[in-house]
């Protein structure tokens, strides 16, 4: 068994699960399709083993079959993680400020808060102006980038003081933070932090083609419909929060 499953493993614990969810976790953004002699490694168990295990979840609709007789995450794979993240109180109330924000921009709106080193981003909405639908492959709700390469974690890594002094390039003087080719090669990002009482610091960002709008375009353009739905947000959670104390 892999360290990571067996350090999992316990009296009540059971050892097929803790290997089935142990499997699926190996597929990733970056190695999405894997074959059977690579689990077996990974989970450190037989090929027959990994076989059967990968059979299983492939029967239960969590995998699908890829070329060359490897496998790939299927989409029923997301229906755990994405309820979870739908039912979060940050998000319910960040969907119609979103909704709203890329109605008006045409633009690919998200909201994303740190997990470790990482950015996860809550809810991620596809622009529908020109060019917006090529930027977003591997991409959407659910998903993670290394937080230094987003406009997104740069904008929380300073609000929260994780920078060891030092600015992430690209921060203004209100708040705005820019991510040029960090997210994707082809893609420029601007993101303001959100810091609302009772919830983990947030960030919202939009995101928009290089070859559409420079970096100073998307500043002034989108920057003060940004700030607005950031204010938005971060007031009904503080009057939210407040509601909560007085009720207490």
């Amino acid at each position: 068994m892999s360290a990571s499953a067996s350090a999992s493993v316990g009296n009540r614990t059971s050892r097929s699960l803790v290997y089935g969810f142990t499997l699926l976790r190996q597929f990733t953004v970056e190695e999405p399709v894997r074959g059977i002699a690579e689990l077996a490694e990974v989970l450190n168990v037989s090929r027959p083993t990994a076989h059967r295990y990968a059979s299983t979840c492939l029967e239960l609709g969590y995998l699908e079959q890829a070329p060359l007789r490897r496998y790939r995450l299927a989409r029923r794979a997301t229906e755990p993680g994405l309820a979870m993240l739908g039912s979060l109180a940050l998000v319910r109330r960040a969907r119609p400020i979103l909704r709203e924000l890329r109605q008006s921009t045409g633009r690919t709106v998200s909201l994303a808060i740190l997990d470790g080193a990482e950015v996860l981003y809550l809810q991620r909405l596809c622009g529908f102006a020109s060019g917006q639908y090529e930027l977003e492959k591997g991409l959407g709700t659910g998903s993670r980038r290394p937080a230094g390469s987003t406009a997104a974690g740069k904008a929380l890594i300073a609000a929260l003081g994780e920078s060891e002094g030092k600015q992430p390039r690209g921060i203004d003087q209100v708040g705005l933070v820019l991510d040029d080719g960090g997210l994707r090669r082809e893609a420029r990002g601007l993101a303001v932090a959100i810091m609302a009482q009772g919830e983990p610091p947030s960030a919202i960002e939009i995101t928009v083609p290089r070859a559409i709008m420079s970096a100073p375009e998307l500043t002034a353009e989108l920057g003060e419909p940004l700030r607005q739905a950031a204010s938005a947000l971060q007031a009904g959670t503080d009057s939210d929060s407040a509601h909560a104390c007085i009720a207490g």
